[in-house]
């Protein structure tokens, strides 16, 4: 896997995107497996492998992935897929595998992400996941995206103060968060009228406030103005 450039800035460093190197043969047993639907990642996240996955479910991925995108830094593709997914890095080098096909799968869907948050932001749209009621629920999407967050909170230091409530943009995800005792994650409101308020509309100004995030970032992380 490598990365591509920004198609609006052809001389200047990656906007992050993934590709499937074309000089590499990935399967060792065959011809590679295609790519597995979002859907099927859904139901491979979620069965039970001795490898846990750090992402429960596509609703989660999704909310990783889309705080890679959208945040200040490009981090080495397999070094987050790997742990997000519960597989080796030689997962890609046997193409013939569910490990390959998962990869391949959400490398695809962060491109998607990326293409969407460049060149429409406007029509992004978070996969939220649903409770046992069939409502909304944020709260697996926005734990990824913080999960995130956490694999550097020192580049988001200038949205996530180490001290004091989070940017406007993060409140809202930051809100369904918390640490392993229960208590709101850094940068979060505390619990009660605050952390209600914020979650009350989030499924539908999170998209908005990704959008703003990744425009806010882009300047600095792409060079877009140089």
């Amino acid at each position: 896997m490598g990365m591509e450039r920004d198609p609006r800035r052809a001389g200047h460093e990656s906007r992050g995107m993934i590709h499937r190197a074309a000089d590499r043969a990935p399967a060792a047993s065959g011809a590679a497996r295609p790519p597995m639907s979002l859907d099927e990642l859904d139901r491979w996240l979620r069965a039970p492998r001795q490898r846990k996955p750090a992402a429960d479910g596509i609703a989660m991925l999704d909310g990783f992935v889309a705080a890679i995108v959208a945040g200040p830094a490009t981090y080495e593709p397999l070094g987050w897929l790997c742990p997000l997914l519960g597989v080796t890095r030689h997962a890609i080098n046997d193409g013939d595998t569910e490990e390959y096909a998962a990869l391949a799968a959400a490398a695809q869907h962060h491109n998607a992400l990326a293409v969407a948050l460049s060149e429409a932001p406007g029509r992004f749209a978070p996969i939220f996941g649903r409770d046992a009621h069939g409502a909304i629920d944020v709260g697996p999407w926005c734990r990824g995206f913080h999960a995130a967050i956490q694999l550097n909170p020192k580049f988001w230091q200038k949205l996530l103060p180490a001290r004091g409530l989070a940017h406007r943009w993060l409140i809202p995800i930051l809100a369904y968060c918390t640490n392993a005792d229960g208590r709101p994650v850094r940068g979060a409101p505390p619990h009660g009228p605050l952390t209600e308020l914020a979650q009350f509309d989030a499924h539908r100004t999170i998209p908005a406030d990704v959008a703003a995030i990744r425009e806010f970032w882009a300047p600095t992380r792409y060079n877009l103005h140089s």
